[in-house]
Formats: structure tokens, C-alpha cells, sequence
């Protein structure tokens, strides 16, 4: 609905993200009473505004919705179908009136739902049309309607921070011509956002949508314009084309393609398009048309980094199944250039992956090296093949032929379990395993590791499994849940290496099932085994009870009291008897150990928490959101239980001798004009009489609003003619941390997944946005803003800006950003 690289909506998104909407009818009556009108800039909104519910404009001015809309009517025409279903398609009628549905149906409300995250409703109120709404529609009751026909006209209207609808008034208002005010809007070569064109043109003219008139999609063709989507351009503009070509630069940026590349990237993604749109009696022809028309485009997919980006866009943003990945390859191996052949058999594999035939995915892959014996990606999938099997030997080689393959984590843990040769035995001596065979032919190149040893690989190759795309999202989710409260810019980051997130990923989401029903097949026995008892241990509350420093502990699970000797020497050295702890403790070997990280909880927290993990009906962002909260700021709180608010009020008083006789009746005698509110020997506030030139003031002090509330009506009764000349309330964690030192840029990271780079890319604009209003030390606690707007110190600010990394690179701030931003 914005553009997400514009400044001013960037800076109303981290205003968003940080405080919530809430409606603003008073900061608007501000604005208006002070000569502002609805409009302003972001650094006014920033003074006046608190909680905002904010709207982009065309001419880049932010407004105020609650101001703008109030008393605004917009008008639809009903079908058969909404009467039928009791949804509303919203668009484009209802559009700009969106922001502010109620959230509540049954209570006369409505609710904004969009098709393809609420299509369940859809089935439920018995919508059949899979294309009906193509985009956001409002749910009422399912009867809401029922008294109206089709072709009846009905009004939404915005009235005391609430959305109405009603019978539109017969006849409706005389409909305006928008012609003319769209021409100077909407430029003939690009769509604009709708919500943001017709925003504009109600700020343009206050009584525009007063009452009731034709509906607004109606006014847009009779004006020459046309909608899609969000969207509204000119009649015979190619959405199409238009979103094609923004498409195409979006994966160029993810996937750090160049042009052939792309060219064949969205190459491949019309050929999924066809084959998933077509019917089975007219695919072949239309695939030969796709081939004919694109066969040379599909050369620049020989690449990887090409092949991966085809991939994952196919997956990601066209949502192809693995049959239609498995067709599309087939066209690719069959009908494509020769040189693409590894790429063909490799998105073969993935296809056969996502289907969980792992057999067929490693024939894929090994054919794909017939063709190619050093394509990349076959490698590396054929090296965590042999890893699940167990042989080490095999996955360093197949990794040794990928160029910087060295440097993963799976490198190093495969070292560790490289085969060790016995120098004592030669190849024909005895083995000495007791088996009676020669060396040579038993454990020669073979000598196993424990499954104690063991069990930490088979951790890891689940880990591996569960970063596989499917299960990206779910781990995006939750890293985002866990890494809320935390400002570091690079806290999401981090937390998608969470040793929670991940286990929950693989455990409450499913992933470990997944891994043993599709890779059980590749494992040594005992290991899958044991991964079928993992799958039956419960994450849990433990106690310590007893702790051997760097070897392990002895818990008992709250849960089900059993008594469980654990070998763990990282935790045993920080952990004390009397501890309580979330962990999953699972069998390994003829040990206990945890996988999944060590969750401490407090004794205040253990019954939720059991509550939570003996419900069926909790889910995974639940958990993580609880086991999360102790990362939250600390919520200070008086005694008597009120959040601790430092609140500070000064009053002009004239009649001092009758203040001081009635504060001293109520709170006890002054110690030099000083009155001190106390009850059970605790004091709940102060008042304070301080001379000046004339009038005297009178200062009121106290930690929680309830109790200031209570001075304030004291001062009231004690002088009725006190003006109040200045009040402040500031919550006790946010004195906390103006004390704290702001934190500053940090390194950058380069992550290879486009989907991780999207979500930490969105994170690291909205700290940018923060970082512009910060007070910096290096800028002798001046924000970067007024330092930009002030010559003395825009060189100071310069040479900070000069001293961060320049580079643009995934997870780190953008200097060229910044610089934009500063008007530098």
C-alpha cells in the first residue's frame, strides 16, 4: 500500500512497528487548531503524535486517517454473492477505508480479510469462486445483508472512530468528476497506490465524500483510470508488463543475478506459470509455445547461483508443487539447451525432495554429476546424503570439489568424525573389533564412533534438514518472535541461529518427523532408532538437583518426576542445585543429553509453562513468544502493583497561607514547604513549595499515576485557582534506558538466503529510521538530524558517516541510505 523505500514511509513504519495504531483524534485537533490542517511532515508527526495511524500521500506528506476519514462516505453496489456470503470485495469501492475496520463481526463490526490467507472463511460461508474477491474484502455477519437485493447501493462511512454501514441514501449525491485531479496525480507511465491517490484527493478537498454519491470504482473509469489491485493507473496501462519488470529487478537484488541470469530465471517462472494455469488436454502446446519463445533465455540457468534463484522463486512466489517443479525440469533436461542439463536433473531432485522420495532425489543428483562432475549444488546436496548415512569419508570429498565449502559448519563437523586408523595393526593383522576378519577387510578406513559421539551429528543432519525452504517461514516467524525484544539491528539475525528456534522448528513444527520418515532410510540403524525415541521425549520443566562441574547433572522432570543423569559439561559449570530449566533431555547411547539449548525459568513461570506444554492446543509461536519474554525489559512496578511512572507536575499558586494550612491538614506537617505523602511507612509522593518572583509554584512528584492523580486533585481542593503549568510522565523503563549507551552500527553479515535477507533487510530500515533521531555520544549527543541541519556540525556527522562500512551488503545499515535520508 506504500512505497517501502520512500523515507517518510519508512519512518511511519518504525513509528508503527514501535507504538501501534490507536486512533489520534486529539493530536489531530491539535494540528488543526494550531493551523497545520490534517497535514504534516514527519518530524511535526513526530512532535505531536504519540501513536499514530498514519497514510502516505501522493505529494509525500504523511496524514492523519482518523482526521482525514472522519465523517467521509464511500458507497458499493451489492451482488448476489456478498448478500449471500456476507463478505464485501472491497476493492476498489471501499479501498481507502480499510485501515479502519473494527476487528469484530459479531459486535457490528467488520473485519479486513484477504483471499489467499483466509480462504477457509471463504469455504465457510460458501463461496465457491476461487477468483472471487481477487484481493481484500470486509466480513460481516453472515446475515448482515440479508435485507438488501442486488444492485442495491450501500454507504461505509467513518463516524467516531468507527466504520457504519448503511442503505445509501436514494439518490445518492450528484457524483464528482475526478478527471481532472486524477491527470494531475496519477503520471501516465506507472501505477500509483490507490489508497494514496484518493487520501489526496479528499485532503485536496474537504468536502469530497461527504455524503453518499456513485461508487468510487464507477468515478475511476468514468475519469479514464483503471484499477488492479492496489493500483490505479491509466486506461490501457499494462499491469502486466509493469509487474513483470518489477519482478524481474526484485530477483535480480535477491538473488544478486546478472541480466542473463534473470532473463532466465523468469524464464523458468513463465514456464511454471503455464504448466500450472494449463490444462492437461492443452499444456503440450502451449509449453511448445513457451520453448519456442524463451529456448535460448533458459541458457543463463547453467549457473547455480542461477539455478538456486530459479528455485526458490518458483517455490516461493509461484507456489509450485513438486510435480509441477518435476515437469518443468523435465522440459528444461528434454527440450532446453544442452548446457543446462545438471540444472535440469538437480531441480529433478529438489522436486523428488520436496515429495519426500529421497531415493529418487540422490538418482537426480548423481546423474546430474554424470553431466557435470563439478557442479555445485549436486555436490553439496549428495554430501548431506552421505553425511545422514554416516560417511564422513564420502561427504568431505564430494565437499572438497565445492569451491569454499571448507568454511560451513557441516565441513568442520564431518572432520571430527573422519575414521581414525589403528597404526598399531597392519592391514593384515586381526582386526580389532574381535570379528576374526583381517583388518584390512573389517575396520580398516572404518573405525566407528559411539552413539554418544554420534548423537550430536544426528542432531545436526535433522538442523540441516530443517533449513530446507519448506520449513523457511515457520523459521522466520519465529526468529522474529524471539529476537522482539532486543534492539540490536542484528538481533534476527541471530536469532534464526537460536538454539530454541531451531529445535522448535524441527520438534513442534514437525520437522524432525519429517526428516526420519523421508531420511530414516539413509541413516545407520542405531541412529534412527534412536531418532525414533527422540521423537517421543518431551520438551519439559527440569530442577537441578545435583551438578558435577564439567561433566553433568542430576534433574528431575516437574512433569512426570522422573530422576535423569544428564551428561553435559557446558551447563553443568553455570547451573546450580535448585535451578529450574525448559529443555528437551533426550536418550544417547547410554547417556541422557539436551538438544535445543537450556531455557532458565523463573519459579513464577513454572505453571504457565507446564500449562502450556501439557495443552494439545499450544502452538510453536506461543511457546517461543513465553520462553522469550525474559529477554522483555523489566516491567517496574510500585508496591502497590501500579507500573512505576515517574510523574512530575508544576502548579502556579497565589494563596499560599491557604495551601500550606490545607496540604499540612491532609499530608501532615511541611518540613520547610516540603510536604512528604506517607502510609505504613512508605512514601507515595511529594509536594513542593518553591519561592519565586511571583507567582509561587508548587512542585508534585510521584512514582505511580494513580497516586499522582491523587495529588493533583489535592492541589485542586487546596487551591482552586492553581494553574497547572506543566506535567510529565515518564515510564520507568524508558528513564532506564535513556541512561543506557545507544547501540551503535554493528559488522555486517552476507546470508545467501534471499528469504533471510528479505526479513533482515526490512529490520535493518526501520533501525536505520531509529538511528536518525538518536542522540549520539560521537556527536556530542546531538541526533544525526539536527546535526545534518546544522553547519557547525554537519562535518562531525560526515566524518561518522565515513568512518561505517561502505559497502552495501544484507544485515548492515546503508550509508547511501542514510545519506539520502540527511540530505547529504
Amino acid at each position: 500500500m506504500t512505497d517501502p523505500t520512500d523515507p517518510t514511509a519508512e519512518a511511519a513504519m518504525v513509528l508503527l512497528r514501535e507504538h501501534g495504531p490507536m486512533h489520534t483524534d486529539e493530536w489531530a485537533r491539535r494540528l488543526v487548531a494550531e493551523g497545520h490542517g490534517y497535514l504534516a511532515d514527519m518530524e511535526e508527526l513526530a512532535e505531536y503524535i504519540g501513536h499514530p495511524r498514519l497514510g502516505y500521500l501522493a505529494d509525500g506528506r504523511s496524514v492523519a486517517l482518523d482526521a482525514l476519514l472522519a465523517g467521509r462516505v464511500l458507497t458499493h453496489r451489492l451482488t448476489e454473492a456478498e448478500i449471500a456470503s456476507g463478505i464485501l470485495d472491497a476493492h476498489p469501492d471501499l479501498t481507502p477505508l480499510l485501515p479502519f475496520d473494527d476487528h469484530d463481526p459479531a459486535a457490528g463490526g467488520l473485519s479486513t480479510l484477504f483471499r489467499d490467507l483466509d480462504d477457509d472463511v471463504f469455504d465457510e460461508r460458501g463461496v465457491d469462486d476461487p477468483d472471487w474477491p481477487t484481493d481484500a474484502a470486509l466480513l460481516l455477519e453472515p446475515d448482515a445483508l440479508v435485507e438488501f437485493r442486488a444492485g442495491d447501493l450501500v454507504a461505509l462511512a467513518f463516524v467516531e472512530g468507527e466504520l457504519r454501514l448503511t442503505a445509501a441514501a436514494a439518490p445518492p449525491a450528484p457524483a464528482p468528476d475526478l478527471a481532472v485531479a486524477l491527470a494531475d496525480l496519477v503520471p501516465m507511465d506507472r501505477p500509483e497506490p490507490l489508497d494514496g491517490i484518493i487520501w489526496q484527493l479528499m485532503a485536496d478537498d474537504r468536502a469530497l465524500f461527504a455524503a453518499p454519491t456513485t461508487p468510487l470504482g464507477d468515478l475511476i473509469t468514468d475519469a479514464g483510470y483503471v484499477c488492479d489491485g492496489d493500483d490505479i493507473a491509466v486506461r490501457g496501462f499494462d499491469f502486466a508488463a509493469h509487474r513483470g519488470k518489477a519482478h524481474a529487478a526484485t530477483v535480480t537484488a535477491a538473488h544478486h543475478l546478472t541480466d542473463d541470469e534473470t532473463e532466465a530465471v523468469m524464464a523458468f517462472i513463465a514456464l511454471i506459470g503455464v504448466l500450472e494455469r494449463t490444462p492437461d488436454d492443452e499444456r503440450e502446446r502451449a509449453v511448445d509455445a513457451v520453448v519456442t519463445s524463451t529456448r535460448d533465455r533458459f541458457a543463463g540457468l547453467a549457473r547455480p547461483n542461477a539455478a538456486r534463484a530459479a528455485f526458490g522463486e518458483a517455490y516461493a512466489t509461484c507456489r509450485a508443487g513438486s510435480e509441477t517443479l518435476h515437469l518443468a525440469s523435465a522440459v528444461l533436461r528434454d527440450r532446453g539447451p544442452r548446457k543446462i542439463a545438471p540444472t535440469a536433473h538437480w531441480l529433478a531432485g529438489k522436486a523428488a525432495e520436496l515429495d519426500g522420495r529421497t531415493a529418487d532425489a540422490e538418482r537426480h543428483y548423481e546423474r546430474a554429476l554424470a553431466v557435470d562432475p563439478n557442479w555445485d549444488e549436486a555436490l553439496e546436496a549428495l554430501a548431506r546424503f552421505a553425511s545422514d548415512r554416516g560417511d564422513a569419508v564420502r561427504a568431505i570429498g564430494l565437499l572438497d570439489r565445492v569451491e569454499g565449502a571448507y568454511r560451513e559448519p557441516l565441513y568442520d563437523l564431518l572432520q571430527s568424525f573422519l575414521p581414525v586408523d589403528r597404526p598399531d595393526l597392519g592391514r593384515n593383522d586381526r582386526c580389532w573389533c574381535g570379528s576374526g576378519l583381517k583388518y584390512k577387510a573389517c575396520h580398516l578406513g572404518k573405525t566407528e564412533h559411539p552413539l554418544e559421539q554420534r548423537a550430536g551429528w544426528l542432531y545436526q543432519k535433522a538442523g540441516s534438514f530443517a533449513q530446507g525452504i519448506e520449513w523457511r517461514p515457520l523459521l522466520i516467524s519465529l526468529a522474529q518472535i524471539r529476537s522482539a525484544h532486543d534492539d540490536d539491528p542484528m538481533a534476527l539475525y541471530h536469532a534464526l541461529d537460536d538454539p530454541l528456534v531451531a529445535d522448535v522448528v524441527m520438534f513442534e513444527c514437525g520437522a524432525f518427523a519429517r526428516f526420519v520418515a523421508e531420511r530414516g532410510v539413509l541413516l545407520p540403524a542405531d541412529e534412527l532408532l534412536l531418532a525414533q525415541q527422540w521423537l517421543l521425549a518431551e520438551r519439559s520443566v527440569h530442577e537441578v538437583e545435583a551438578v558435577r562441574p564439567g561433566e553433568g547433572l542430576t534433574l528431575r522432570d516437574v512433569r512426570t518426576g522422573d530422576r535423569l543423569e544428564v551428561t553435559e559439561r557446558t551447563a553443568s559449570r553455570q547451573l546450580r542445585a535448585g535451578d529450574f530449566f525448559c529443555a528437551r533431555v533426550v536418550p544417547a547411547g547410554s547417556t541422557m543429553q539436551i538438544f535445543g539449548g537450556i531455557e532458565p525459568i523463573e519459579p513464577g513461570q513454572r505453571g504457565r509453562l507446564i500449562e502450556l506444554l501439557d495443552s494439545e492446543s499450544t502452538d510453536p509461536e506461543e511457546l517461543v513468544e513465553f520462553l522469550s519474554a525474559r529477554f522483555a525489559p523489566p516491567r517496574l512496578v510500585t508496591p502497590d502493583g501500579h507500573p512505576m511512572v515517574a510523574c512530575r507536575a508544576v502548579f502556579e499558586v497565589a494563596d499560599t497561607a491557604g495551601i500550606r494550612r490545607k496540604l499540612s491538614r491532609r499530608f501532615g506537617a511541611a518540613d520547610a514547604d516540603r510536604w512528604t505523602w506517607t502510609e505504613q511507612g512508605s512514601v507515595l509522593g511529594v509536594l513542593n513549595l518553591a519561592p519565586c518572583t511571583e507567582p509561587w509554584v508548587l512542585e508534585v512528584e510521584a512514582m505511580n499515576e494513580p497516586r499522582f492523580e491523587s495529588l493533583v486533585d489535592a492541589v485542586a481542593a487546596a487551591d482552586p485557582g492553581a494553574r497547572l503549568r506543566e506535567q510529565t510522565r515518564t515510564p520507568a523503563a524508558e528513564l532506564m534506558a535513556q541512561a543506557q549507551e545507544n547501540v551503535r552500527p554493528t559488522h555486517p553479515v552476507d546470508p545467501d538466503d534471499p528469504a533471510i535477507a528479505a526479513a533482515l533487510d526490512e529490520h535493518i530500515r526501520g533501525y536505520e529510521q531509529q538511528w536518525l533521531d538518536d542522540s549520539i555520544p560521537a556527536l556530542g549527543d546531538h541526533t544525526p538530524r539536527e546535526c545534518a541541519a546544522d553547519p557547525t556540525r554537519r562535518d562531525d556527522l560526515i566524518r561518522l558517516l565515513d568512518s561505517f562500512p561502505q559497502e552495501e551488503r544484507p544485515g548492515a545499515m546503508s550509508v547511501r541510505r542514510l545519506r539520502e535520508a540527511l540530505g547529504l
